[in-house]
């Protein structure tokens, strides 16, 4: 048998990154009927500011929907795909989670692979950061309070961005305050070795470089790191090393429990107020400094 990575064959490794299942199709279809009926129902009713351009990209755009209160903190969710589908139009019906609750609400778009490359991809979510933190005081949010989440791709964006050296974008030290992250992939070196991930083309400096695990986000700042508790092997000791290695970094690190839940409804437990996800990203984005 040829290992391909750690103990894993090409087989084993290619099943531990595939997160279709043919016995699980159904339920997801029902799934995204649901979310495409809740996303159009947000779009009708509530207040939007939408297509926000941030770069010169088609999907350089940002929609925020805004909570009531003034000043208060700003969530932007980045969602997944393994950075190669999906787009933030899709995650709409997220936004009532945190409007409700005191903070706005962004869905971040950003160019897909293999169209460009992991690097610009990440770039491009720096960019919109940026484009948020100097836009008009219009938005009226607290630019002190910034938050993400990302889910899958996109928890490993929302963990780019947190480990961002922002001084050197021309942002405060800390520009994000914490990092609510969803059955991510934050060590990018077995991914090189995955069959159906070739298209995505990350070269040994890229895992280097783009893997949060090898990453250090300014201390102060906060880790939300929660994983399905039926995803494969690969997926939970993704969660386990962040949350272990950035916990050592001298981050406060929660890592709420996603029991009975597979890939795409584990990120269901931010729209259930019992859900030990959602109080731990609330509690996150509550928390002063």
């Amino acid at each position: 048998m040829a290992f391909v990575f750690r103990d894993y064959d090409q087989r084993a490794l290619d099943a531990q990154y595939t997160v279709t299942r043919p016995e699980l199709q159904s339920r997801r279809d029902a799934r995204a009927a649901r979310c495409d009926a809740a996303c159009d129902e947000v779009r009708r009713t509530r207040p939007r500011l939408l297509d926000f351009v941030y770069g010169i990209h088609p999907r350089e755009r940002l929609d925020i929907y805004p909570t009531e209160d003034d000043f208060a903190p700003m969530v932007v969710f980045i969602h997944g795909g393994y950075w190669r589908s999906r787009s933030k139009d899709q995650f709409a019906y997220l936004a009532p989670t945190f409007t409700d609750r005191g903070a706005n609400f962004a869905a971040l778009g950003y160019p897909l692979a293999p169209d460009v490359r992991l690097g610009d991809i990440v770039a491009s979510c720096r960019k919109a950061i940026h484009w948020l933190l100097s836009y008009p005081s219009g938005l009226r949010f607290d630019p002190t309070r910034v938050h993400v989440v990302g889910h899958s791709a996109g928890a490993h964006l929302a963990a780019m961005l947190l480990a961002t050296d922002w001084p050197k974008h021309a942002l405060p030290a800390g520009a994000i305050r914490s990092a609510t992250c969803v059955s991510g992939l934050y060590d990018l070196e077995p991914l090189r070795c995955v069959r159906h991930l070739r298209d995505l083309r990350i070269d040994a400096a890229e895992a280097a470089a783009l893997s949060p695990v090898r990453l250090k986000p300014p201390k102060g700042t906060r880790l939300v790191a929660a994983v399905g508790g039926e995803e494969t092997a690969e997926f939970h000791r993704h969660t386990r090393e962040l949350a272990q290695a950035w916990k050592r970094a001298g981050l406060r690190v929660a890592t709420p429990a996603i029991p009975g839940r597979y890939h795409f409804d584990a990120l269901d437990g931010l729209t259930n107020p019992g859900a030990a996800l959602h109080k731990a990203a609330l509690q996150a984005i509550r928390r002063p400094r």
